[in-house]
């Protein structure tokens, strides 16, 4: 059976008739219809009230400038007071605010040591867990990554994306071939685990300064440096076990970028984030210097950053003549077919 690819948005759009909005400054509003309804509407009402908050600033801007022309002058003082009534009942009535955007956040992976060719070469390897060939998961392959790739892994359950990646960072050894890497590749990685090497009982702040202790960073430099992360204000003095999953990400992709890595295995790095920090990360990916491997069921993680597909399945792995989109295309038309055929 073939994976079953969602986006958050995706399922926002298929399964919600409601949804609320906490605003940046807290306060709840209520929309009807899906996520692309709330999208559209959130824009149109955005426009409209930035519309009318430049019509109310620019009267507010006229009527004082009129009454501080009128000066001391008898026969314009009469005038200047009526100005002043339309000011009053305006600011009575209570002005539009300015809107205000969410805060999302930009965060980049740090410069890497540029390196030339293959950082990572896979010379007809094969894998098993059981160390049998007969059992083997993949057979003869042979594949290359280097700085400039931005590969997605795609395909069934269980074909061994997963397994691939551990083969890429050498968590696992191939039962035949060999696996050549860069004597100076460095990797950065996250993975389902990764945050189970944070020290939940730590204060966020307190956990960096004692892990980086060799960087020598005084309190407000550290303060300073995870903020770019989106690890601000009260949650860096909030102990890591009292934070949500999407924060524990947030530290971890602050721990990779402070490792300097030049090529990132990425396996599922969305689970936890919402779609704003989705875009962060795509966003932080394409900047990158270095070399990207990724697992995601998220297509819209995929589409952002990938420049190759790479298809696991039966026993191999071999690139997809096409974009993610066209591999999307593909597993529908495949399922359509497949329904077709047992209403036959």
């Amino acid at each position: 059976m073939s994976d079953c690819y969602f986006t958050l948005s995706r399922f926002l759009k298929w399964c919600v008739s409601h949804i609320i909005h906490i605003t940046p400054k807290g306060k709840l509003q209520y929309y009807t219809g899906n996520y692309d309804q709330f999208v559209k509407t959130k824009e149109e009402l955005e426009v409209n009230q930035l519309k009318q908050y430049k019509k109310e600033q620019d009267d507010i801007k006229h009527l004082k400038a009129f009454i501080n022309s009128c000066g001391t002058y008898a026969n314009l003082v009469r005038q200047a007071k009526s100005k002043q009534k339309i000011l009053d009942k305006m600011y009575a009535k209570g002005l539009t605010e300015k809107p205000q955007n969410d805060k999302n956040f930009q965060f980049r992976f740090a410069d890497c040591e540029r390196l030339q060719g293959n950082i990572l070469a896979f010379q007809n390897v094969g894998f098993s867990y059981d160390g049998k060939l007969e059992h083997a998961l993949y057979t003869s392959l042979s594949l290359g990554v280097d700085l400039d790739s931005r590969i997605a892994l795609v395909g069934p359950n269980g074909a061994g994306k997963s397994t691939l990646l551990k083969l890429m960072a050498g968590d696992l050894d191939p039962i035949q071939g060999a696996i050549r890497r860069h004597i100076h590749l460095s990797i950065g990685r996250f993975h389902q685990h990764s945050v189970d090497q944070l020290d939940s009982d730590k204060m966020v702040l307190d956990f960096f300064i004692d892990k980086y202790a060799e960087k020598k960073m005084d309190q407000q430099e550290w303060r300073t440096q995870i903020g770019k992360y989106g690890i601000s204000g009260k949650v860096q003095l909030m102990k890591i076990k009292s934070l949500s999953e999407g924060m524990k990400s947030r530290i971890v992709f602050a721990m990779i970028a402070l490792n300097h890595p030049n090529l990132l295995l990425l396996d599922e790095p969305t689970n936890h984030l919402d779609i704003e920090t989705i875009d962060s990360l795509a966003d932080a990916i394409n900047h990158f210097r270095g070399g990207v491997v990724l697992v995601s069921h998220d297509f819209r993680l995929i589409d952002q950053v990938a420049k190759e597909v790479w298809v696991c399945d039966n026993n191999t792995v071999k690139p997809w003549k096409g974009s993610i989109r066209s591999y999307k295309k593909s597993i529908i038309d495949h399922i359509n077919k497949d329904h077709l055929l047992e209403d036959v």
